[in-house]
């Protein structure tokens, strides 16, 4: 996926978390703030509800929404 088309979108995703074997995934829901490219893979910023920004590194994006317009 070209994330940098679903900039100001809408998304819900479900990501890899790296580091803690009882909580190996998250979810967020949130507008895609920013998109990246780190070390060859692109890095997708979305901020929450609560303003939080969550960068997450496109290889640990394992479910995504996009919400229509």
């Amino acid at each position: 996926m070209d994330w940098s088309e679903q900039l100001g979108r809408k998304v819900s995703v479900r990501y890899r978390l790296h580091g803690d074997p009882i909580h190996p995934f998250s979810e967020a829901v949130g507008v895609v703030a920013s998109v990246a490219t780190d070390r060859d893979a692109q890095v997708v910023t979305i901020i929450d509800r609560r303003g939080k920004a969550i960068a997450i590194p496109a290889p640990d994006l394992l479910a995504v929404k996009v919400f229509p317009l």
